[in-house]
């Protein structure tokens, strides 16, 4: 209140100045007209720099300059790696292996780096490789030739590495690789044939052996590395049939032999495929060189596409100027006129809103269309409107809560019957606060069982011609009888030891009440709702007092059963006194006595024995 007199009070005196006391439809008004003049200055500002963009289109490095940049440092970077490679195959005998490895590997890395990252580069232009004038090329075959190039580099690389590896494994000098090992056991073989005299034949087939083992390795004939094998068979035979060595050393010297042959074996086997490596090396470069052309020539036909592409972008720059100045103009003239309307239609609904909350229509509600101050307002004008109704709503259920207790105090006051209390009281609660569910159970003493005495719907008539019950601590109403506390579940699902009954498929929240006399607990009121948070706490007060008030009734109605049953007693055993008042012989008391018994008790059938000293007497009764 004080905020609208202060408020009220400054628009009276005009402390908001010009601004400040304009509608809001005319602030919107002068704002778009004031993006009017702005749109002018744009324009101006448009028209005299087409000239500039002209010149800076021509001048713009695109993306065809890109390509075409790309594709020639790539294929000068494939041209020095392949320098490289050859430098490496062709020096490293003459220069040492090491040597030429240090001088050329390296670089030809290097370069292959550079290609790769070209590569890289390049393949984010697939799009613009489609557009160039030549037609002759497609996003879809300018991925799939980035893909070869990219694979037959890789294969290429890959070639290179496994031929200076197999270099390597096959030796350069004369103790590395394996030329040095069957070398070595070369020198070992004629230490043991030269050092003994009568030796002489083993020594000249020897002999045979390495020079057809330096035939081979200066020429690569497979004769001679086939005659190196007939050889150290013929030496093997050879040994066998010498007499000068034990035979010890002979299988020392047939152990050398086999040592050298496998050595040898497999230094000719590397090099046929040293061959095959350097074929597949020299078709993944010749692979290699079509795709980097065809590639550089695209970059050089998008290059001439992008400088044509400038200029007649920049012919059209003073058109398209013209254009978007009077269409600027355009949409801001019907900007000022269509935010107008928007703003001062949700303030005109705002205030038909406020008129029907004022005349107690709290259903109603403001539509909010936008998310600015006036959609806010909406909003704050919803939330109160929720807020009130949902006030009013906690009046009418805690007044429905009275009138229920009301009557169902009203009802159990002149309840004699407990069946008939259980089944009363359920069905009020039910009815009045729409719960899913609701029944009784009383407290049978002799088994401690919760037996139902009452419950709603088909479920309940179902559960009662069952007899159905519960063991006194299991689920939610054994547990609230033997705590003799309320129990109260909001999510049945998330609860250990709840039991769920086939014929309430929907519940899903759950209250148990006990009815007590003190700390006698007499039965439960359980309540069930079919949705999760459907029972809070408010709902376990109110169930509380109802099922105090069913305690009092309860005993009430009991205490009345037995009064009831205590008078039939006593006026049936007067009546029975005064009709055998009535007889006159022991025999007619006898007769009457049992009679009546029998009618009382519901027998069809009724004796008596009496002996005395000096006889027996027998009366019946059928």
């Amino acid at each position: 209140m004080n905020i609208v007199s202060t408020t009220n009070t400054s628009k009276e005196n005009g402390h908001f100045g010009f601004w400040g006391n304009l509608t809001l439809s005319r602030k919107m008004l002068l704002a778009f007209g004031a993006l009017f003049v702005l749109a002018l200055l744009i324009a101006f500002v448009t028209l005299s720099g087409s000239n500039r963009t002209q010149a800076s289109y021509d001048n713009a490095l695109t993306q065809g300059i890109q390509v075409r940049t790309l594709s020639d440092n790539m294929v000068i970077s494939l041209l020095q790696a392949r320098r490289a490679e050859k430098n490496f195959l062709l020096r490293w005998q003459t220069e040492g292996f090491d040597t030429a490895y240090t001088n050329y590997v390296p670089t030809f890395a290097q370069e292959v780096s550079a290609v790769r990252k070209d590569i890289g580069e390049l393949t984010q232009f697939s799009e613009k490789a489609g557009t160039v004038s030549t037609g002759d090329m497609t996003h879809a075959q300018y991925v799939t030739d980035i893909n070869s190039l990219t694979l037959n580099l890789n294969t290429y690389v890959q070639n290179f590495n496994v031929l200076v590896d197999a270099y390597r494994k096959r030796g350069y000098d004369e103790n590395t690789g394996f030329q040095g090992e069957f070398r070595s056991t070369a020198n070992k073989i004629e230490e043991k044939i030269f050092e003994q005299a009568g030796m002489e034949q083993l020594g000249i087939t020897f002999l045979q052996i390495r020079r057809n083992e330096k035939d081979y390795l200066l020429r690569g004939d497979q004769q001679y590395s086939e005659n190196v094998s007939k050889l150290i068979t013929q030496m093997k035979v050879q040994i066998a049939v010498t007499e000068q060595i034990d035979p010890a050393e002979k299988a020392e010297l047939v152990g050398l032999l086999d040592s050298y042959s496998t050595t040898f074996n497999a230094l000719v086997a590397l090099d046929k495929d040293i061959a095959i490596y350097n074929d597949s090396l020299i078709n993944s470069a010749r692979a290699l060189e079509p795709l980097a052309e065809k590639i550089n020539k695209l970059g050089e036909q998008l290059a001439i596409d992008d400088v044509n592409a400038a200029k007649t972008n920049s012919a059209q720059t003073l058109t398209v100027s013209v254009i978007t100045v009077l269409v600027v103009l355009g949409v801001s003239i019907i900007l000022s006129i269509t935010l107008s309307r928007q703003i001062t239609q949700p303030v005109t609904q705002l205030t038909k809103t406020a008129q029907k909350i004022s005349e107690g229509d709290f259903n109603a509600y403001a539509e909010v269309t936008s998310a600015d101050e006036v959609g806010t307002l909406a909003q704050t004008f919803n939330t109160m409107t929720s807020r009130l109704r949902q006030a009013f709503e906690d009046v009418r259920r805690r007044a429905l809560a009275v009138q229920t207790s009301a009557e169902v105090s009203r009802r159990l006051s002149s309840a004699v019957n407990p069946r008939q209390l259980a089944v009363d009281v359920v069905e009020q609660v039910q009815s009045a606060f729409n719960y899913y569910h609701a029944h009784i159970y009383f407290l049978d003493e002799e088994t401690g069982d919760l037996v139902m005495a009452g419950g709603t719907g088909e479920a309940g008539a179902t559960m009662l011609a069952r007899g159905h019950k519960v063991p006194k601590g299991r689920g939610l109403v054994g547990r609230a009888a033997a705590s003799n506390a309320s129990v109260l579940v909001p999510d049945v699902s998330k609860e250990e030891g709840w039991l769920p009954n086939a014929l309430l498929p929907d519940t899903k929240s759950e209250v148990a009440i006990p009815i007590s006399s003190g700390k006698q607990v007499l039965g439960v009121l359980d309540v069930q709702q079919n949705t999760v948070n459907g029972l809070n706490e408010e709902d376990v007060s109110l169930l509380q007092s109802l099922a105090g008030q069913v305690s009092i009734s309860l005993q009430n109605a009991r205490s009345f059963e037995q009064s009831k049953e205590q008078a039939e007693l006593e006026s049936l055993v007067n009546a029975i006194g005064q009709k055998i008042q009535r007889t006159s012989t022991v025999e007619d008391t006898l007769q009457t006595a049992i009679r009546e018994i029998g009618l009382a008790l519901g027998a069809t059938r009724v004796t008596a024995n009496i002996q005395s000293n000096r006889e027996d007497v027998k009366a019946s009764d059928n």
